[in-house]
């Protein structure tokens, strides 16, 4: 219970100026980054600007797009004729009539250190909707509980062991990712094919911040979910709301390093947002340079070699309110693939992104079939509760203690 709302309301006043330049300050920066990247479209082509920043590991690089994208933008005009969310939804129902979209979400419970016996949980939702007029969906839920021998860890001379609560978390990505994998399989001969929504980035650069291990299960599970997914020929989509990369800014700022280097770097949202200036719309494609980590991600899927340290692309889309984007990952080679007959787009790409425009449009702002994973999915409090109380039944009846720590138990007594 917050004890003092009037002292934090007196700071947050006082921190006034602080917080009015942090929500300010990065448009101005943005501004500048703007006119930089406008201006080096007008003057370079897309391999003239790989030649100057070759060898500075650039976090992005122009794709084609940038040389046939007026504004580097493509805008969604139909949407400026939507005259309530009820006609987008018309809009998105035709879009969808038959198309499948999956969307996979997780949620978990962190191990329960308030025993003397840790264990996580987690849990895995699908949620498969048809599109058909009899409303075909399915849902299914996968709940894992992961045991101490997995979130136990100790060091290398066995001196010492603790509980790394951030196993759950490594545990429901791997979960996640293998969830994802099966209904491409599962689906793989679906005409027309489905697309799927992973809510999060396809490039794993963030597992850096593990250890090398976890670090490597991250690539691996990811590497083997981009091989099914091109070996099977279905649309992949990372889906990452509200983006705050910087990506296409450090390529800004690499291409231009003595107006820039003094700088800090400006998010792509805002380079962007005031490009984007309909719905739905959305910017060029680039190529995903984001550190090294991606050439980590190659494995042999079904006997065949792939290698995705080059073929990952990302766009920003404007599918909320505001200047916030969202950030859309996807492999190269639904950029290079037909769309399929009779289907919206001439390639798999803007087949699948106009399947993701509609479902932001039933969602007002966020794909309605991760809501649908995601409220499906989501652990809370009660559920952590309902999991101690079966441990402690759990103990009661085997041959194995099962106690509170000391500090729960006094704290469970006073609140």
């Amino acid at each position: 219970m917050l004890q003092d709302p009037g002292a934090v309301s007196n700071q947050l006043e006082g921190l006034h100026d602080d917080l009015a330049e942090f929500a300010t300050g990065d448009r101005s920066l943005a501004d500048v980054y703007r006119d930089a990247l406008l201006e080096e479209q007008e003057a370079s082509s897309a391999q003239e600007v790989r030649e100057v920043v070759s060898g500075t590991y650039a976090d992005a690089l122009p794709t084609t797009e940038f040389d046939s994208m007026d504004g580097l933008t493509v805008p969604f005009e139909t949407a400026t004729e939507w005259t309530s969310h009820e006609s987008a939804g018309r809009w998105a129902s035709d879009v969808l009539d038959g198309l499948p979209t999956v969307a996979v979400d997780g949620s978990e419970l962190e191990p329960t250190t308030e025993l003397n016996i840790p264990v996580a949980l987690v849990q895995v939702v699908s949620y498969v909707n048809h599109h058909t007029a009899d409303g075909e969906y399915s849902l299914e839920a996968e709940t894992t509980v992961v045991p101490p021998d997995e979130i136990v860890v100790g060091s290398d001379d066995h001196s010492y062991s603790y509980v790394d609560e951030s196993q759950a978390q490594h545990a429901r990505f791997e979960r996640e990712t293998e969830t994802v994998k099966n209904q491409i399989k599962e689906y793989a001969s679906h005409q027309p094919p489905p697309v799927i929504l992973f809510d999060g980035s396809l490039s794993v650069s963030y597992a850096n911040l593990f250890d090398d291990k976890t670090t490597q299960r991250y690539v691996d599970a990811m590497a083997e979910l981009l091989a099914a997914s091109r070996a099977h020929g279905v649309p992949l989509v990372g889906y990452i709301a509200g983006s705050q990369s910087s990506d296409v800014a450090d390529l800004i700022r690499k291409l231009q390093p003595g107006a820039l280097n003094e700088t800090g770097l400006a998010r792509d949202a805002a380079i962007f947002s005031p490009l984007l200036e309909t719905w739905g719309s959305r910017t060029a494609l680039f190529q995903s340079q984001r550190d090294r980590s991606l050439q980590q991600l190659q494995t042999t899927y079904q006997g065949e070699e792939y290698k995705f340290g080059d073929r990952l692309r990302f766009t920003y889309a404007d599918f909320g309110e505001g200047s916030s984007l969202d950030r859309l990952e996807v492999p190269q080679w639904m950029i290079e693939e037909d769309a399929p007959v009779g289907w919206p787009g001439e390639t798999m790409f803007e087949y699948a992104f106009r399947a993701v425009q509609a479902e932001a449009a039933v969602g007002q702002g966020y794909p309605e079939a991760i809501q649908v994973a995601d409220r499906e999915a989501v652990l809370t409090g009660s559920d952590r509760d309902k999991l101690l109380r079966m441990l402690l039944r759990l103990g009661e009846d085997a041959e194995f203690p099962v106690e509170w720590n000391p500090k729960d138990r006094s704290k469970r007594r006073r609140r």
